[in-house]
């Protein structure tokens, strides 16, 4: 008799058991599809956003030699050499500082920033040759300070050290974004002013946008719940006679 009532619970166990397994297969099955929804729907509007505001934009892209601990710590000295110089030398000729304005700049003196850059490198102990070009590359998204960009396709000025295999470093150079500091609390007011005139109001206050916070409370947890209390539970086993 009692073998009979333990085989009927043991039964019964394995039946919760099995039920409990396949809702959790289900539901965690249901949040993973969701999620990569919400992720694809996301990138969506992040690059339709960015093909909006990119012609307007113009990136900085500066990569490193290698990912050797030396290169990296150069590759941020000549990007902050670079900012300094390109800003610098526009204010000096009286350049409108428009992006057609800041290309024109570029083209125009390229040779002579990649050379400036090389002889700064030297005085650093490093002979790497140095390339400056403004091509089209893809960007991920980037937060600076409250203002985010979107993932996407942007014109850059794109500064190659050495053999460009290393880690690289992107801000914006049009609007002016771009400051010799690493971290960026706050956009400057005049980038902000520029960006409103630029872009339409709607695509201007996407880019306030916050980082995003998700909170994770569905089915799942309530499952996982139940399997919990059923694990405590059959500790000791309750099908161990007393």
């Amino acid at each position: 008799m009692n073998e009979w009532k333990i085989g009927t619970a043991e039964q019964a166990d394995k039946k919760l058991y099995a039920g409990l397994k396949r809702e959790i297969v289900l539901a965690l099955g249901c949040f993973l599809a969701a999620g990569f929804l919400w992720f694809c729907q996301i990138r969506l509007e992040q690059y339709g956003l960015a093909k909006r505001i990119a012609p307007e934009i113009l990136r900085f892209h500066v990569i490193a030699n290698s990912n050797s601990e030396k290169d990296q710590e150069v590759k941020l000295k000549v990007k902050s050499f670079l900012i300094e110089e390109i800003y610098g030398e526009m204010e000096a000729e009286r350049c409108s500082q428009t992006k057609a304005d800041m290309i024109s700049f570029l083209s125009a003196n390229r040779e002579d920033l990649e050379r400036k850059a090389e002889e700064f490198l030297r005085e650093l102990g490093k002979d790497d040759p140095v390339s400056l070009e403004i091509v089209w590359c893809e960007f991920p998204e980037k937060f600076y300070g409250d203002i985010m960009l979107p993932a996407g396709k942007y014109q850059a000025a794109q500064v190659k050290i050495g053999k460009g295999l290393g880690h690289n470093w992107w801000c914006v150079l049009y609007p002016k974004v771009c400051i010799t500091k690493d971290a960026v609390a706050v956009v400057p007011e005049t980038s902000r002013e520029e960006l409103k005139k630029l872009l339409p109001q709607e695509d201007y206050l996407a880019l306030q946008s916050k980082r995003p916070v998700i909170h994770v409370d569905f089915q799942l947890r309530r499952l996982l719940n139940r399997w919990y209390s059923y694990s405590s539970a059959s500790s000791p086993s309750p099908l161990t006679p007393q």
